[in-house]
């Protein structure tokens, strides 16, 4: 984030994950010369030195690994089915090829989304984080909008 107090980054960071806990699903855009693609996956936010960081999981194999490990640009949205309440963002996604890693990074999305268990639990699943890049939290349609960026 640029051109704010450290305190005012502390609040924003601090809003922006307490509205994305609300939610354990979201929407995950990548894009290929096959097309744009949409999954829906499990998540869980995390805070990190830089920012906010995301965790899921994939099949490997699948369309969705393919597609972040080909270009790992991707989009994401969240919302309850209301126009007036939802999140968007975009980020760089990394796919965990360390085993410990796994493990840990598994763990913590299952911690936050429990739904995503017997999914992470399964054959050929890797995990992967999504360091967000910018971020815009809509609470109310005629309220002010969270709109966050982020230095890579």
């Amino acid at each position: 984030m640029s051109a704010v107090t450290p305190q005012d980054r502390d609040v924003a960071l601090e809003r922006a994950l307490w509205a994305l806990r609300a939610y354990d699903t979201m929407a995950l855009a990548t894009a290929s010369d096959a097309g744009p693609h949409v999954a829906g996956v499990f998540f869980a936010p995390e805070r990190t030195d830089a920012g906010i960081r995301l965790l899921i999981a994939t099949r490997g194999g699948s369309r969705l690994h393919r597609e972040l490990s080909a270009d790992p640009r991707v989009a994401f949205m969240c919302s309850p089915g209301n126009a007036s309440r939802w999140i968007q963002g975009g980020g760089i996604a990394s796919i965990v090829d360390d085993p410990a890693q796994r493990t840990e990074v598994a763990r913590r999305l299952i911690d936050h989304a429990a739904g995503a268990e017997a999914y992470v639990e399964g054959p050929d699943v890797l995990p992967v984080t999504i360091d967000v890049r910018w971020l815009k939290v809509v609470e109310a349609r005629d309220g002010p909008h969270l709109l966050l960026a982020f230095d890579p």
